[in-house]
């Protein structure tokens, strides 16, 4: 029986639904006037995996939110020096899983991209967002929140990390559940708006609402790839 859960997991990429995206062509921005990030920030770009994006890619949503978020990462990798940049995957330490146990809620969630694995192809980062060597840090993730049981948290600290820029799959998992996280941990949060999708039912009403209702209430920034782009300018960041 375990076996052949595994095996319709395998599958299941093939089986997001993306018959309905949320994605913000006019981004929410809750931030007024020129921005700057400071000089201790950090760029998390979460999840942004071929099992997600690869599934979205065909749309006219998808290929607007990977557009924008590629466009964010190339600008993040201009700047002399680059900010630190942290990259999430989604995989398993084998195809039995044994971060996950099949009797818990998070198993559920787990099937929408299957028993991935750290050699498999669709646990690698979508081939639009390219992370530097030597600067930036790829990160396993077997949870919603980005920093469950690996180094996320202590690379911040050790470089002193006060503030986060998140992009990601998808705005109410990973996105809500890193944002609040790290909030409650004293960092400021920004959330870039255009660089969020959500996908399947009603995925546009739970996306506005996210942006622009639960984020703002936290306070949270939420911020236009433009608004992102433009501050980097006024930012200096320190790395290492």
């Amino acid at each position: 029986m375990k076996l052949l859960s595994w095996a319709l997991l395998a599958l299941a990429p093939a089986l997001i639904d993306a018959t309905e995206l949320g994605y913000s062509t006019t981004a929410p921005s809750t931030v007024n006037g020129s921005l700057s990030f400071g000089s201790h920030y950090a760029v998390l770009n979460l999840d942004l995996i071929d099992a997600l994006v690869g599934s979205i890619n065909t749309t006219t949503k998808g290929q607007a939110f990977i557009n924008s978020t590629a466009k964010w990462i190339n600008a993040v990798h201009k700047q002399s020096p680059p900010p630190i940049s942290i990259f999430s995957r989604i995989y398993f330490s084998t195809s039995l899983m044994p971060e996950v146990s099949l009797s818990s809620p998070f198993y559920q969630a787990v099937a929408e991209v299957g028993n991935l694995t750290e050699s498999d192809e669709l646990s690698q980062l979508y081939p639009a967002f390219k992370p530097l060597s030597d600067y930036d840090v790829v990160l396993q993730k077997t949870r919603y929140y980005a920093g469950t049981d690996n180094t996320l948290v202590q690379i911040l600290r050790n470089q002193k990390i006060d503030t986060v820029v998140l992009s990601g799959v998808r705005t109410s998992g990973v996105i809500l559940a890193t944002a609040l996280q790290l909030f409650d941990l004293d960092f400021n949060v920004y959330v870039i708006a255009n660089n969020t999708i959500e996908t399947g039912t009603d995925a546009t009403s739970i996306n506005n609402v996210i942006l622009q209702s639960i984020l703002p209430k936290m306070p949270l920034n939420v911020i236009t790839v433009e608004q992102a782009i433009d501050a980097l300018s006024r930012s200096n960041a320190t790395y290492y």
